[in-house]
């Protein structure tokens, strides 16, 4: 399968152009996936095939397969993408021309990520980001990027590199009207992408050049330029969209000039080329593609959301069916515990079946939420609440001289059950430690002295907890809290009430 996209690769560099025979290798390596159905080879094959046709600046062609890879990489299940770099860097070019610039941004920084710093991608990379950026309109953030390239470009010696970053910081000179900071630039550009055969590199600047010339009103220095632009994009069919843009300029050289015999061959070139790139790299053609691309990644997230909305549903079923379960289990044991009592004890078992579905809709209510510390907040109280009323109801059995002994019994276990276990503690603990980390953190440095249980209470009164909830969740006397709390304040003389004890 890979030896196929490999060998389709290669024809494509052989013809430079769209041919049979890499499309009929990357269909087949494709069907191949498809029916191995692994997402890492579905990632490699999709994006390769659609780096072909984006290549040849086929972006509609391009579309679909970029999308199921795209797709793939967002749901962040693959362990070890295969060419990790060079598939985050071709979904990323593609995204980023169909206007796409964050999605081109996050990509191209995961594609950085899997890059050593003296490798030539690195400088391309970052050059790209900035690009993205520059597209975004954030011109300082492009500015930093570039400029970064073409450091790191010189540190490896990367000539061709080197000279797009020049011919991109031209371009924020070009927009702030730095016209002849902009033409130096562009003119090292061309000189180095010249001795180093980087034709199309050479071509960008060129168009460019031209139109900065336009600006400057040295309309022969443009004419020559776009001469000179124009012979290596008749020498490539696929190169029309640039084709176009020469025309355009030539257009608006021919209305300040007054060139009549210019203006009409730039207007039919700009009614033939115009139906040509409708359909391919056109603005026209960009912009299909990008609401395209925009409709079926709201599908993509619209099927995630459903699978979502079903699974949280299925959560909820759960949690009502072990609810019912235990309600019905609680009230069979309640009600033979009331065939073995008097009826002046029936008051008593009643309570009890009410404290016990109380501390199950307190359960199901945390669970159907996402754990944070706002649902323990919750939990906790309306568990601190129970337990207060169960030992109200123990006291009262406790004064009773009539035996009871199987309702204190059921109602110890009861409240047993709502103090926090270590396991619910940690539980806790870790959600504290992903919401508060800084807080957190402050503790360990400036309190390393801290016992468990003063930890314990100082965590528990950053979350707003009152003294005697914090008795009851740690099943200690509100005597101790207050006292450590007062002891904390004196040892500390202040400064732990910078960190909530008040």
């Amino acid at each position: 399968m890979v030896n196929k996209v490999l060998q389709a690769e290669a024809y494509s560099k052989n013809f430079d152009n769209i041919n049979s025979e890499s499309i009929s290798l990357y269909l087949e390596a494709l069907s191949e996936a498809e029916k191995i159905n692994d997402e890492n080879l579905l990632v490699y094959v999709n994006t390769q095939v659609g780096f072909f046709y984006y290549s040849y600046n086929e972006y509609i062609k391009a579309m679909p397969f970029f999308i199921k890879s795209s797709n793939l990489l967002d749901k962040n299940t693959i362990d070890n993408i295969i060419q990790p770099a060079d598939v985050y860097k071709k979904n990323a070019y593609f995204f980023g021309s169909v206007n796409e610039h964050q999605k081109s941004i996050d990509y191209l920084l995961k594609a950085l990520a899997f890059t050593p710093s003296n490798s030539k991608l690195y400088a391309t990379f970052l050059n790209n980001i900035g690009s993205s950026y520059y597209k975004l309109g954030a011109v300082e953030n492009a500015r930093n990027y570039f400029i970064k390239s073409r450091e790191v470009s010189l540190e490896n010696n990367d000539k061709v590199r080197y000279a797009k970053t020049l011919g991109d910081l031209a371009l924020i000179h070009f927009d702030q009207k730095e016209y002849q900071k902009a033409i130096l630039l562009l003119q090292q550009d061309i000189e180095i992408s010249i001795q180093n055969n980087a034709d199309r590199n050479t071509m960008y600047a060129q168009i460019l050049l031209s139109k900065v010339y336009v600006e400057t009103n040295e309309f022969d220095k443009a004419k020559q330029t776009l001469a000179l632009a124009n012979e290596y994009v008749l020498s490539k069919d696929y190169l029309k969209s640039h084709a176009y843009e020469i025309a355009q300029i030539n257009l608006s050289i021919a209305l300040k000039t007054n060139d009549t015999a210019l203006e009409l061959q730039a207007r039919r070139a700009l009614d033939v080329l115009g139906a040509d790139i409708v359909t391919k790299d056109g603005q026209e053609a960009i912009k299909l593609v990008g609401w395209e691309t925009q409709k079926e990644q709201f599908y993509s997230k619209l099927e995630a959301e459903k699978d979502k909305v079903e699974k949280v549903n299925l959560k909820l079923w759960i949690v009502f069916g072990s609810a019912l379960f235990f309600i019905v289990f609680v009230f069979f044991m309640v009600r033979s515990i009331q065939l073995r009592f008097k009826n002046k004890e029936s008051l008593y078992q009643k309570n009890i079946l009410q404290y016990k579905i109380n501390q199950l809709q307190s359960e199901s209510k945390l669970n159907e939420y996402d754990l944070t510390l706002k649902s323990y907040q919750s939990y906790l109280s309306d568990q601190n609440k129970q337990m207060d009323l169960i030992e109200k109801e123990l006291d009262k059995l406790n004064t009773n001289t009539v035996s009871k002994d199987q309702a204190k019994v059921f109602l110890q276990e009861i409240l047993d059950q709502q103090k926090m276990s270590g396991t619910n503690w940690l539980a806790l603990k870790n959600i504290f430690v992903k919401e508060e980390n800084d807080y957190y953190n402050a503790l360990l440095e400036n309190f390393p002295d801290l016992s468990e249980m003063n930890f314990r209470i100082v965590i528990l009164n950053k979350m707003d907890l009152k003294p005697a909830e914090i008795a009851l969740v740690l099943n200690i006397k509100i005597d101790v809290v207050d006292d450590a709390l007062q002891r904390l304040r004196k040892k500390f003389k202040g400064m732990f009430d910078k960190h909530s004890i008040n």
